[in-house]
């Protein structure tokens, strides 16, 4: 997975530092990238953390069913969308200025929330909806007729039936939906192709969490080829993962005060770029640490910096492979991950990086 180091360093020895006004928390990002992961030589699941595969794959069977309410994947302990149902719920009902972000209100109010999720179906059904998000439009999309187009079933008919065409896409930007949407979709776009035996997915993502979306969106996508390949009867072979504005959070003030004074981010890249081993990121993460602000009560591990640092000093390990039940796309979405899907011979290097997602 070095493609995937040489990205994070990218973003932190030459990113930009933007403020951004939805998740109110500070990024060093850079404005495009692209990598390419050859499924042939294993599963791109990243080694030098620990990534549960269950939480990306659930993730993704959820999308293809058309889903856009938080409860099916709270019941599977699934967690990766409840802040965003849960910043939706407040802007419906008015009550963002009442629980204002990365405040004490907002983290009790929201602990409350979760646990009504969980006790109460009625609540849950309409609380937990994020609008028509995601899968919602790859199975439902809103023609102008107002026509429901189920954008899966096409792409598999089109694959099967047309091999050579390039309308073999799957799109989640439906701009006369985005105002209902608890989030606009960060993977947008996938676009599948197909030479010879071979299948490859180039996917375009606008919005990149480097540490904690960017492993998932891998491992989802890779699985997503294997899926469409398999149906289709061709051989997965590259994910194409084509970055627009991909960032690593620093938190929010006073920890993020740091970053707004150009004089540390020049102390910091400089820093960075000299680093010729990976011992030495462990040495600026200590220097790091020494020199920032304390993260303020209930935002601890939003700052991911201390996180990339300590990956950068791991070594990649040997990629595992993929295991996928023989049955059609259709019905394998509606079992079980652990039951239809198996990761092999993953040994991650296990640490604790436990980061704060932005929400």
């Amino acid at each position: 997975m070095e493609q995937y180091h040489q990205l994070l360093k990218e973003i932190l020895g030459r990113g930009d530092i933007q403020f951004e006004p939805r998740t109110q928390e500070y990024t060093i990002g850079i404005s495009a990238w692209q990598s390419i992961y050859d499924l042939r030589e294993g599963f791109p699941l990243i080694t030098t953390k620990n990534v549960p595969p269950r939480l990306p794959f659930e993730e993704l069977f959820w999308k293809l069913r058309g889903e856009r309410n938080v409860k099916s994947l709270v019941e599977r302990n699934i967690h990766i969308w409840t802040q965003n149902a849960f910043d939706h719920y407040l802007e419906r009902n008015d009550l963002r200025e009442k629980f204002p972000k990365h405040s004490k209100e907002w983290n009790e109010e929201f602990e409350k929330y979760q646990q009504r999720l969980r006790e109460d179906p009625l609540f849950a059904a309409e609380a937990g909806d994020l609008g028509p998000v995601y899968g919602y439009q790859w199975r439902h999309w809103r023609s102008s007729s107002s026509k429901q187009i189920d954008q899966l079933q096409n792409l598999l008919r089109g694959i099967k039936e047309r091999v050579g065409s390039r309308y073999h896409v799957l799109s989640a930007w439906n701009v006369g939906d985005l105002p209902e949407m608890a989030i606009g979709p960060c993977p947008f776009w996938h676009q599948f192709s197909v030479f010879g035996e071979n299948m490859d997915l180039t996917m375009v993502q606008r919005s990149c969490d480097v540490f904690l979306g960017v492993p998932f969106n891998i491992a989802q996508d890779s699985l997503l080829t294997h899926l469409v390949a398999n149906e289709t009867g061709f051989r997965p072979r590259f994910f194409n993962h084509s970055y627009v504005n991909v960032h690593a959070y620093l938190g929010v003030p006073p920890r993020a005060d740091f970053w707004t004074n150009a004089d540390n981010v020049r102390e910091f890249q400089k820093r960075f770029r000299k680093v010729e081993n990976r011992e030495e990121y462990v040495e600026l993460r200590k220097w790091y640490l020494e020199n920032v602000p304390p993260e303020s009560s209930g935002n601890e591990r939003k700052d991911h910096i201390p996180f990339i640092l300590t990956q950068l000093s791991k070594q990649p390990r040997k990629l595992p492979s993929i295991r996928i039940k023989n049955i059609p796309l259709l019905e394998i979405i509606q079992l079980p991950v652990e039951d239809v899907v198996g990761i092999e011979n993953y040994q991650p290097d296990k640490w604790d990086s436990k980061a704060i997602m932005a929400a």
